[in-house]
């Protein structure tokens, strides 16, 4: 089966997980959609706009201005151009090597000291690893889809982990790196000032999705993102 593969450039990093799990079909470029069996986007779940939402699905209204909508637009006028079935993946944060994005940001300010947690803090974010995108981008390719709309899936891994508890699972896999706890109201202060406005609110918000449609045409079942970072044995074949 050829399939068209439509890597955003904040995604490239999924290109080895994809590879791996996408061996048994011939991957073709976006240039070359007129010769694809079926057009694959892997998208992201930010298209839904900035703030809290909470297990929200795919006809929830999305910003047509972020650059997510813009691609995602690219991808279907191309797929209709061509009169060829199209499946959009949007994902939640997705860890893994390489990763881009909030997770990366994350990551980041855990390894340099910088990210601290608040008390009372109960932020839940969706997530997803990059091998269960892989994997399911596999699954949803081997299914047979119609031209006559866009099929469009949230990712994740339906766990929903409070950012505590995805920020101490990242933090276990730098060797226990320890995060310090803002305990007194002064220091929360403090921590307010050091994040500014639109840190602290990507820290403290709830962004939760939901997967019911996902789950309507696939039979599968991603591994908690928390339960990967801390049991996961890596070696020279992992990713």
């Amino acid at each position: 089966m050829r399939l068209a593969l439509y890597l955003p450039d904040d995604k490239l990093f999924l290109q080895p997980y994809l590879a791996r799990a996408l061996s048994g079909f011939s991957i073709l470029d976006p240039a070359d959609t007129a010769d694809t069996d079926l057009c694959i986007m892997v998208s992201s779940t930010d298209i839904y706009g900035a703030g809290e939402f909470v297990n929200i699905d795919e006809s929830t209204p999305i910003d047509e201005n972020c650059i997510a909508a813009i691609r995602e637009k690219e991808f279907v006028d191309l797929a209709k151009k061509h009169i060829k079935p199209a499946v959009i993946l949007r994902c939640a944060n997705i860890v893994g090597t390489g990763m881009t994005g909030f997770p990366r940001e994350l990551a980041n300010a855990i390894w340099r000291g910088t990210f601290f947690h608040f008390p009372g803090n109960e932020a839940r974010v969706s997530t997803i690893h990059a091998a269960d995108v892989a994997a399911i981008t596999a699954l949803v390719a081997e299914k047979n889809f119609t031209i006559d709309n866009i099929h469009i899936f949230n990712l994740s891994d339906g766990d929903d982990p409070s950012l505590h508890d995805l920020a101490e699972a990242l933090a276990f896999r730098m060797s226990n790196k320890r995060i310090s706890t803002l305990s007194t109201g002064p220091q929360q202060w403090l921590g307010r000032i050091a994040y500014g406005k639109r840190k602290y609110s990507s820290y403290t918000t709830t962004r939760t999705i939901s997967c019911v449609a996902l789950h309507s045409v696939i039979d599968y079942s991603p591994t908690p993102v928390c339960q990967y970072l801390r049991t996961h044995n890596y070696d020279e074949s992992s990713l």
